[in-house]
């Protein structure tokens, strides 16, 4: 028993050893979002674990009142975020790769439905809260400077697969960005 035991502990210490070998980058990844941004190689690829969040846009809304009066409000939506993806690496040139990858992720949105705002009886925007479930794909380049720095650009569209008629799963589809990351 303490033999096995051994064993699993030390395939356990040098399957981790092996893991922690691998670069890893932390950063931001810029654009429509703010995301903070953690990605870790592996053999041929490299697993990217972002969380962000998407300030309020703010537009107008347009409703006619109890006494036939057309108001014009306006109204925002904002979303917090958490993806993880898992993009294949090809080198174009020594410090230069590009990637494709597949990801899903999680999004609680809180606001207003771009599509159709609502407004209660006494013209008052009414808020909603709500979970998606957005998958997707991402492909971009990077490209790692001599020092630790690795500068990448990105286009990750998602299309949210909970709740696809709540109004907000168009905005995931221009997701470009830009990655500022540390590597370590």
């Amino acid at each position: 028993m303490k033999r096995r035991i051994f064993f699993i502990v030390i395939v356990i210490a040098l399957t981790f050893g092996a893991v922690m070998a691998q670069p890893k980058t932390i950063g931001a990844r810029l654009g429509y979002n703010f995301e903070l941004s953690y990605q870790h190689q592996t053999e041929n690829g490299m697993v990217e674990i972002d969380a962000g969040y998407s300030p309020f846009i703010t537009q107008k809304g347009v409703f006619i009142d109890e006494d036939g009066d057309l108001n014009v409000r306006k109204y925002r939506y904002e979303c917090i975020q958490a993806v993880i993806f898992y993009d294949w690496l090809m080198n174009i040139v020594s410090d230069f790769n590009w990637y494709v990858g597949i990801g899903a992720g999680v999004t609680w949105g809180i606001g207003d439905f771009f599509d159709s705002p609502h407004y209660d009886r006494k013209g008052n925007l009414v808020t909603y809260r709500r979970l998606g479930l957005p998958i997707g794909g991402q492909i971009g380049m990077e490209y790692n400077f001599q020092f630790p720095l690795t500068l990448s650009l990105d286009w990750r569209p998602m299309v949210n697969v909970f709740g696809i008629n709540q109004g907000d799963y168009y905005s995931h589809l221009l997701s470009f960005a830009l990655g500022l990351r540390y590597q370590f």
